[in-house]
């Protein structure tokens, strides 16, 4: 005889056993229930109310009463899994006889009782003994004891899974169908009952003909217990599952969220082990989606050789601070694990250019200011002198305007200007006035961006520069509240102007010619909105940057592999052809379906003038200056009347 035939005789005869002893009222003493506890995650949710997700394990939201749940769930579970349940106390006699007869007629249906089902997900393990079902029954007859059946029956729906990592009805609901418990029609709510008999087997993603077939089932016992007629029962067959998957927002911006949450928490003397919290970030849905949408396009443009590279995205509102997006890994990485877009900190590249030139611009130097495009050789202190070089190797040899170099991204302009007019330290130090938190090495080579920031510092310094020298610093909880709505926590943005609006208007315009005609110019085959940003490529190709801006939202992007032995190659290994149109592609969405983020103009503070200077001398221009164009100026700073080409 087969071992799992012997298995189901000894089965049979402990559930008849188990009927003779109940029935001699072995059981019939009540004991005191052990203690137990149904642990409930705190949620995360969206600015617009959009689940976000869970901040700990399970994913379990409680439902306070089954009036907040659809009938149409209560129906279907009690009409599939227990139609005595109003009638018996904890075990169902004729329930136990009827599953042993299907048992010995070859049918598989199991005798257990709501109830029953209840008291081993509470108590026992899912073993297969005699032992277990007795006690089983034993709990179950005490738990009726305690509560009544409106208790019972919500908390089994409260604790019961149904699969996807959802525990309990609410996150059942939402998983499958994105609305409440009390939303959830005919069809939806027998669907999701079907699961529970074998979650994974029914899974309606990955196996939507069984799920079909199992909700039908469901569908057919509500015939059977009179809740709907045959005629009604066939129309609902005919429907398909018409499922709305929870979209996976947030992914690695969860478990940042939970830290902030659980570190605001603490400081008020509470905890997320409270469990039923509900904490409103900042995140929009319509920048994460976009921002999500955007990295996935590029990923299938990838070779296979680029599909293991990681991507470290954030997205900050420029005034607040606000964290509208953030993406901590590529399309395929753990929801939970290293989050790129906070948690490392690589070296920015050229990205980082815009701390240096703004410095120079607050000292009262022009976007004219000629500056030598020429090899360079530095004594940076180390045992090796630091000998720059342009990326392709190349160098006009003479001087070029400041908004040339920014907009072309030369690397020896870059080193002349941190040389000849302003020091490493004083560029350090306006970084730091930023936003950025990371200790920068002060040495020339600082310039190249050199020190290692993380892509959420880059958001939020550079928008320093969207929000007229306004210095916002990044949060992502917006508000905490406790299960009944009492307000625990409410942010207040921590600002400061940092920067003058001149200086920070300056930057962007060149930063603007990035995009429109420089090393970030493929973002103009995607999006024609407002744009400033600048590229970053580090050296051997380690890591890609681009960071810009619109005049509300700074975004960051990073990329590059985990193990920086590793680089990026061929068409993909620079700033401009990496990350750049990830950051076009999410404009361009955002530009549709939000476009506050993605439209507007950055405002012109009144102390800019338009002048014509020199491009020679960088001072004000002469009608005998040979190479003259308009600038802005900071009207305030302003610059003297060139003597290369005439007297004052």
């Amino acid at each position: 005889m087969r071992p799992h035939t012997i298995h189901r005789l000894r089965l049979r005869r402990g559930v008849l056993l188990s009927i003779c002893l109940l029935s001699l009222g072995v059981s019939s003493v009540a004991q005191d229930l052990p203690p137990f506890t149904v642990s409930y995650s705190p949620l995360a949710v969206a600015s617009d109310g959009t689940l976000v997700g869970y901040l700990s394990e399970p994913h379990r939201v409680e439902v306070q009463s089954t009036g907040m749940i659809s009938r149409n769930v209560i129906d279907a579970l009690i009409g599939t899994e227990d139609r005595d349940f109003y009638s018996h106390n904890g075990v169902s006699l004729k329930g136990l006889g009827r599953a042993l007869w299907n048992t010995l007629t070859g049918k598989t249906q199991g005798g257990s009782t709501l109830t029953m089902q209840l008291a081993r997900t509470l108590f026992l393990t899912r073993e297969k003994t005699v032992s277990r079902k007795l006690r089983e029954m034993e709990l179950a007859k005490d738990i009726e004891k305690k509560y009544n059946k409106d208790q019972i029956l919500l908390l089994y729906l409260n604790t019961v899974y149904f699969g996807r990592g959802a525990y309990g009805i609410w996150a059942a609901a939402m998983e499958y169908y994105g609305k409440t418990p009390d939303k959830l029609s005919r069809t939806e709510a027998a669907m999701i009952v079907g699961l529970l008999k074998a979650p994974s087997a029914y899974e309606p993603s990955k196996r939507p003909d069984k799920a079909l077939s199992r909700r039908n089932e469901v569908l057919h016992n509500l015939v059977e217990t009179g809740k709907i007629s045959e005629l009604e029962c066939t129309r609902l067959k005919a429907q398909p599952l018409g499922l709305h998957l929870r979209e996976d927002l947030g992914r690695q911006a969860t478990d940042f969220i939970r830290r902030e949450a659980a570190a605001i928490l603490a400081r008020l003397g509470r905890s997320l082990q409270e469990g039923d919290l509900r904490v409103t970030t900042t995140l929009d849905p319509a920048v994460q989606r976009a921002a999500q949408h955007a990295v996935a396009e590029q990923w299938k443009r990838f070779p296979a050789a680029m599909q293991t590279a990681q991507v470290g995205l954030a997205s900050v509102e420029a005034r607040s601070g606000a964290i509208r997006a953030m993406l901590g890994g590529n399309p395929v990485s753990e929801s939970r694990g290293l989050n790129r877009a906070a948690s490392i900190r690589r070296q920015p590249g050229s990205s980082f250019k815009p701390f240096l030139y703004a410095t120079l611009l607050e000292k009262g130097l022009t976007l004219a200011t000629p500056i030598l495009d020429a090899p360079i050789v530095v004594d940076s202190g180390l045992a090796t002198a630091w000998r720059p070089m342009n990326d392709d190797d190349s160098s006009s040899g003479g001087r070029v305007t400041m908004r040339f170099g920014i907009r072309r991204s030369l690397n020896l302009v870059a080193a002349h200007a941190m040389v000849e007019f302003t020091t490493p330290k004083e560029v350090a130090d306006f970084a730091h006035r930023c936003g950025i938190t990371a200790s920068l090495p002060e040495v020339p080579s600082l310039a190249l961006g050199t020190g290692e920031v993380s892509p959420l510092e880059m958001a939020s310094a550079l928008g320093v520069f969207a929000s007229e020298g306004l210095r916002a610093k990044p949060f992502s909880v917006l508000k905490i509240e406790d299960r009944k709505g009492v307000l625990l926590y409410a942010a207040q943005p921590d600002t400061a102007t940092v920067v003058d609006s001149a200086t920070a208007y300056l930057v962007t315009d060149a930063l603007r010619a990035v995009v429109d005609s420089g090393t970030a110019s493929s973002i103009r085959t995607v999006y024609s909105g407002p744009a400033a940003g600048k590229t970053g490529t580090t050296q051997q190709s380690t890591d890609a940057w681009f960071a810009g801006y619109t005049p509300e939202l700074s975004t960051a992007i990073w990329m590059g592999f985990d193990n920086a032995a590793r680089k990026l190659g061929g068409a993909f290994r620079y700033g401009g052809s990496t990350c750049a149109p990830i950051w076009g592609r999410m404009m361009a969405e955002l530009a549709s379906t939000k476009p506050v983020w993605a439209s507007g103009e950055y405002r012109m503070p009144t102390s800019i003038t338009l002048i014509e200077l020199c491009e020679e001398s960088g001072l004000l221009a002469l009608p005998t200056c040979p190479k003259r164009a308009v600038y802005p100026i900071n009207a305030l700073k302003a610059p003297g009347v060139c003597a290369m080409h005439g007297e004052e």
